[in-house]
């Protein structure tokens, strides 16, 4: 069974975000590098072995009002070079680009980045626009990259994947464009689930 866990791009996706990027200094290229799912490669080169990796994906749609830290996601069933999948359920209550979707306060603890980048993770993918807040955004992805863990941001159909996985581990097939000069990296992603 497969799963496409990339955004599908509109028209309206494109118009909705050109205002946000204009002051960039090459706001084409930074607007397609970060539009709908990506990852943010912030100056590092993109590992091949990436193309492939296996993991599960965790509910944590029930934090509200605070981070998300390392206590609500089983720590040991995570392991090095993992694909992590996190459903905040974000992108399920907003519409993609709309400035509730970017300030919707829900975040990853500077904690649980840190456990994730020192497990060795290898992508930590959200259904929402980053692991942190547009004020420290650029600082938590870079954090990140700079482990070798890359953010993979407005990742689409968490929802029929945690139906479709429940506990179970998968295999991820990643493919990001070979876009040179940008931070960002457009990606098709799509899961492999075993038949039952």
């Amino acid at each position: 069974m497969l799963i496409d866990l990339s955004l599908p791009l509109t028209r309206k996706t494109f118009d909705a975000l050109s205002a946000t990027t204009a002051t960039l200094p090459h706001p084409a290229l930074e607007l397609f590098g970060h539009v709908g799912t990506h990852l943010d490669l912030m100056g590092k080169a993109w590992p091949q072995e990436y193309f492939t990796r296996q993991r599960r994906v965790f509910d944590v749609r029930h934090v509200r009002g605070r981070d998300i830290t390392a206590s609500d996601l089983p720590m040991q069933d995570i392991e090095a070079e993992d694909f992590v999948f996190l459903r905040t359920g974000v992108l399920e209550e907003h519409a993609y680009a709309d400035k509730a979707y970017v300030h919707t306060p829900v975040e990853l603890a500077w904690e649980l980045l840190e456990n994730l980048t020192q497990q060795g993770v290898a992508m930590i993918g959200v259904d929402c626009a980053g692991v942190r807040l547009p004020g420290e955004h650029r600082k938590a992805d870079l954090f990140c990259a700079e482990a070798g863990t890359f953010v993979v941001e407005n990742v689409y159909n968490l929802g029929a994947l945690c139906t479709a996985a429940g506990a179970k581990t998968f295999v991820v097939r990643t493919f990001p464009l070979r876009l040179e000069g940008s931070t960002g990296l457009p990606c098709r992603i799509v899961a492999e689930l075993a038949a039952d």
